[in-house]
């Protein structure tokens, strides 16, 4: 069999969502070959939210008279006026159809499999985060739109797994077991442009300041020139900075792929499937936070180009159903492309 690349499965790191989350409950970005081989590659990828479930009809001026000091739960007119996570930052948003999300990742990996049993994997990402609010409040100060803008190195990720291969004359079945532990590396820490040089919320900050263990196990069917892929993880993480724990994750996919030779060194392999994802609440000082956790599922369109040792991929995702945990802002599309080169050890 030559070096094809089958599958590129966007598993983007942490929780669920909140009115100014930064990312998403998948717990593993998760790149196979086709064979198990050794490769460096680096990746770049996209996740953009916007619109809620409902908007507020309050006004600035009810939000000007209400005591500054509150807790992160509901305000008394329903949940579109929210306190801005964590707790004590009189920070207030009011939800309009003009707020957005966007969290870009570029991401360097290293992939080494030993012997044909072993394979170790190393993800380093540098985050950029841009939370928009057209109605923001920072009690005493009046209404005004702002950006807040995030950048920095994420957490690093270690992960190994065990390769056990099953043949027959028609058909090879692939199944890796494995574990993945994400260091507290990152910038978590990182601390705004305002004048009191407050940190940002832990949930847009570009690391978890915690440690975060994903077991793992991933399937291959392959018969010819197409086959299967599919995958779950678990995630646990522990409090990390701020006193911020998030919530434990679930995450699931199931590809179909064909495999093209266009040329003799040039293979395509499309794929499509189904992609999902689940989180538990989040904590802030042993509390549950209302405004995050929930599910989503996204249906995935992908594309390989393999030349030799070199493999352009491109992913795309689109939310088919999502039921997040009160009016959080909702997901909208995810992309990802990526370029690696594959070696022997």
């Amino acid at each position: 069999m030559k070096k094809i690349i089958l599958l590129s499965i966007i598993l983007f790191a942490i929780g669920s969502f909140s009115p100014a989350n930064a990312c998403d409950s998948c717990n593993f970005f998760e790149y196979s070959l086709l064979q198990n081989k050794s490769y460096f590659g680096l990746f770049y990828r996209f996740r953009d939210f916007k619109d809620y479930k409902s908007f507020s009809n309050s006004t600035s001026s009810t939000i000007q008279n209400y005591p500054a000091q509150l807790s992160t739960r509901l305000l008394p007119w329903g949940n579109d006026m929210v306190m801005h996570e964590p707790e004590g930052n009189n920070l207030f948003v009011q939800k309009t159809k003009q707020d957005f999300e966007t969290y870009q990742t570029i991401e360097a990996r290293g992939n080494f499999t030993l012997d044909n049993k072993w394979n170790f994997t190393f993800l380093l990402p540098y985050e950029f985060n841009k939370v928009y609010y057209e109605k923001y409040l920072d009690l005493p100060k009046p209404v005004r739109d702002t950006t807040l803008f995030v950048q920095g190195w994420g957490d690093l990720t270690v992960a190994g797994e065990y390769i056990h291969l099953i043949y027959n004359p028609k058909s090879r079945h692939t199944i890796r077991p494995g574990l993945a532990l994400t260091l507290p590396t990152g910038q978590a820490l990182v601390k705004s442009n305002t004048e009191t040089q407050d940190y940002f919320d832990p949930i847009i900050q570009p690391g978890k300041g915690s440690f975060s263990f994903t077991p793992r196990v991933n399937y291959q069917w392959f018969l010819k020139n197409h086959g299967v892929n599919v995958g779950l993880s678990y995630q646990w993480s522990t409090e990390g900075e701020q006193e911020y724990e998030f919530g434990n994750s679930f995450n699931s996919y199931a590809l179909y792929f064909h495999q093209f030779t266009v040329r003799e060194k040039l293979l395509i392999v499309p794929s499509a499937g189904f992609y999902y994802e689940q989180s538990n609440k989040d904590l802030y000082q042993k509390e549950l936070q209302d405004l995050t956790g929930g599910s989503v599922g996204f249906a995935q369109l992908g594309l390989d180009l393999n030349l030799t040792q070199t493999t352009f991929s491109i992913i795309t995702q689109l939310p088919v159903v999502q039921n997040l945990n009160g009016n959080q802002i909702l997901n909208q599309n995810r992309f990802s492309v990526g370029i690696i080169r594959s070696f022997k050890l």
